[in-house]
């Protein structure tokens, strides 16, 4: 006999008996009722993965069922070009089929440039001052080589690459290419001392204005206009611009735009201002100049213009210039910075490739309408299917699927059978068998594609109404928006709207009447909900009067998206280009409100807050937002509908009809099925994991009851050993007392 961690061990040395054996055969015979309950888990579990792979195959249904209920999956487009070598173009949903003519006149292209041949890329140049490269001031020092300096210029992540190229002993050279196309893009230059760029051999000594638009010229874009100039472009020279006979002294240390522009404005003869406006996406600030001095009358020692880039040196050695691309598309001319052109044709990308003409065909793709019901169609068999080859019997083997009399399984076919054919089309298409559908033998569905392919070619309106939920009404200040899994349809008669508060715009007004030029600038501070997170300042240079100001606010690219600004009696008026609070905003000025100035003051005006529409839709609460109104969740018609209401009466406005279509309908049914919280299939596998767990418990009980039994049983046997031995032990004793008389 022998002990150990796990109980009391013995081979039945004593009574010779196999008491292990003996044990694991009792033991296996309680095991019994165990490996029942695990064969009944077993069986669960499996029902459980059928169970899910059902409601996979179901929710296949619902994806393909809700890409038909799609306004876009109707109006699919299709492109070609006639000459790919010359353009190239991609379509959205949003694009006009038709033939557009296209003509490509140039292509647009970046900068390139070298500079002059040096012994090596890597001897000392010993060249010291420094020069600006897009708008950031690069030092040179007297021990920089070619290399050295290219890779000063990558350092700057100004758009601008710098490689060397060595050609041998006095061929080597500095290459700068731009990181963009277009004219806009080409590489700024400007040496601030030591006439480096020139030395180079990059620029010339002559320079032009590069943003001249009658006597205005314009700077290159910069982050803010609060930063001084030497910490947007790293120079810090000082000295002195004469524009006619007007001296404008600057620090670059200290001056900012707007410090400079007020300088400038103080001349009382040129006139400056700053405006911002998105360039990539990024707003940019620059300074615009007035002056009758452009483009001779202005001397600049200290090339202030080129720091600011309203000035661009002369290439010495250009490669290829930046240029913008010229495409006539139906005759019309466009240029272009990038030879990528969007939307220059509603829902078109155009792609230039070289100088040319060429056709772009853009025509609507029926195949990918007719592909999509198909795929509706493989979606609803594949259900079908599933549901049929897990429900068979064989009355050979008399083995039966794992759906077979499943009342869930047939209640799902039963519903899908029931509504594939509804009436729910408003127009001729009244259900699928117009479009040409069927049913087999199977339950399965059959296509006519010649029926559907003339409901495409000749009916895509009324196909449309069939498949996807629509809306409409004799109001036209009434728009269907969406709907969603639980919106019912509305029937003929349609759904009563009546409208309690229309929808309104936040608006400020100027406490004060703008009746004079500023006297000297001006901030504004733009806030609140419409501009989200952040506050916009509009700098207002000095010399403005309503109008500009009018103007400036309407073009800011920052602000003409948001706010409307307009000339209310003369006074300055802010409304806001969205509805409802979403669009309500507050607006502060640095000044007390004047004559002379916006007039808004530091407590920012008299101030409308908007409103959102309220009301119902058929007597069903709904919720507004701007001029949507949507129905509220756990109505029982208009859950998840939304309209929205342009008018501005009130009370019972007319009424809407809500036709759901199949696409909806079938996404509705199937949702019911598969809901996460409430779908049937849902509360079938929470019954069987339910189950699962109580036999689960079951046999935890029972194992904990037959692992006592088995410890009973061995320390048992381990007595009947142990008095056993203790027997063997006293008889042996006995024979040895008899034998020794």
């Amino acid at each position: 006999m022998s002990i150990s961690g796990t109980g009391v061990r013995f081979s039945g040395l004593a009574s010779g008996i196999d008491v292990d054996s003996i044990i694991s055969q009792m033991i296996r015979l309680e095991q019994f009722p165990v490996q029942r309950l695990q064969a009944q888990q077993a069986q669960l579990s499996a029902r459980q993965t059928i169970y899910g792979q059902f409601k996979s195959t179901l929710n296949g249904l619902n994806s393909a069922a809700s890409s038909l209920n799609i306004a876009s999956s109707f109006q699919p487009n299709k492109v070609s070009s006639g000459d790919t070598t010359i353009a190239t173009a991609t379509v959205t949903d949003a694009a006009v089929p038709g033939n557009y003519g296209i003509d490509v006149l140039a292509i647009a292209r970046a900068d390139k440039m070298t500079s002059s041949a040096f012994s090596s890329t890597s001897d000392a140049l010993g060249l010291a001052g420094s020069f600006m490269v897009n708008g950031k001031s690069l030092d040179v020092v007297a021990g920089d080589s070619l290399t050295a300096i290219a890779s000063k210029i990558n350092g700057l992540n100004v758009g601008v690459s710098a490689n060397v190229i060595n050609g041998g002993t006095g061929q080597s050279y500095l290459v700068l290419g731009g990181g963009k196309t277009g004219a806009r893009n080409a590489i700024l230059l400007a040496d601030v001392s030591g006439g480096i760029a020139q030395s180079l051999g990059l620029t010339t000594g002559s320079s032009t204005l590069r943003d001249l638009t009658g006597s205005v010229a314009k700077s290159a874009g910069f982050k803010n206009s609060t930063d001084t100039l030497g910490t947007l472009t790293g120079a810090t020279t000082s000295g002195t611009l004469t524009l006619g006979s007007d001296a404008i002294t600057y620090n670059l240390s200290t001056d900012t735009l707007q410090s400079l522009a007020d300088k400038i404005n103080l001349t009382g003869n040129h006139t400056a201002s700053l405006v911002t406006e998105k360039v990539d996406g990024v707003d940019v600030t620059r300074i615009q100049i007035n002056s009758t001095s452009w483009p001779s009358t202005y001397t600049d020692p200290g090339n202030l213009l080129g720091v600011l880039g309203i000035t661009k040196a002369g290439t010495a050695n250009p490669v290829t210039t930046a240029s913008d691309a010229q495409v006539e598309i139906d005759g019309v001319t466009i240029n272009s910075a990038s030879n990528t052109l969007t939307n220059v044709v509603g829902g078109m990308t155009l792609d230039l490739k070289k100088v040319g003409t060429t056709d772009i065909a853009v025509t609507r793709d029926n195949t990918a309408i007719k592909d999509k019901v198909k795929a509706f169609q493989k979606a609803y068999n594949d259900v079908i299917g599933y549901i049929r080859d897990n429900s068979q019997f064989n009355n050979e083997t008399f083995q039966s699927g794992p759906l077979f009399g499943d009342s869930n399984a047939a209640q799902v076919e039963s519903s899908l059978n029931t509504l594939l054919f509804s009436n729910v089309g408003t127009g001729s298409l009244k259900n699928l068998a117009d479009i040409g559908f069927s049913l087999d033998d199977k339950g399965k569905i059959e296509l006519d594609e010649s029926k559907l392919d003339a409901a495409i070619t000749n009916n895509l309106s009324d196909l449309k109404n069939l498949m996807m939920a629509t809306g409409s009404s004799a109001n036209s200040e009434i728009s269907y928006v969406s709907s969603g899994n639980k919106s019912l349809g509305s029937g003929p008669s349609g759904f009563g709207v009546n409208i309690t508060q229309a929808a309104t715009k936040a608006s400020v007004t100027a406490l004060n009447a703008f009746s004079s030029p500023h006297a000297g600038g001006e901030t504004l501070a733009f806030s609140g909900t419409l501009f989200g997170s952040s506050t916009i300042n509009l700098t207002i240079s000095a010399g403005t009067n309503l109008a500009s100001l009018v103007s400036q606010i309407n073009s800011d690219s920052r602000l003409k998206d948001l706010v409307t600004a307009s000339d209310s009696g003369g006074s300055l008026r802010l409304e806001s280009k969205r509805f409802g609070t979403s669009g309500n905003f507050a607006v502060t000025s640095n000044l007390a409100e004047g004559a002379d100035n916006s007039g808004l003051g530091t407590t920012g005006g008299t101030a409308v807050a908007g409103l959102n529409v309220a009301g119902t839709i058929n007597g069903e609460a709904a919720t507004g937002n701007g001029q949507f109104l949507l129905g509220n969740t756990g109505n029982a018609n208009t859950d998840g509908l939304q309209i929205r209401y342009t008018g501005t009466a009130t009370g019972s406005i007319g009424s809407f009809v809500f036709n759901r279509g199949m696409s909806g309908l079938m996404s509705n049914r199937v949702s019911s099925f598969t809901d996460s919280v409430n779908g049937l299939l849902t509360t079938v596998d929470n019954s069987i994991t339910d189950q699962v767990e109580d036999l689960q418990e079951r046999i935890d009980r029972l194992n904990a009851q037959i692992e006592l039994r088995e410890q009973t049983l061995r320390l048992r046997f381990a007595a009947m050993e142990e008095a056993i031995s203790r027997a063997n032990s006293q008889g042996s004793q006995l024979s040895s007392i008899l034998n020794a008389r």
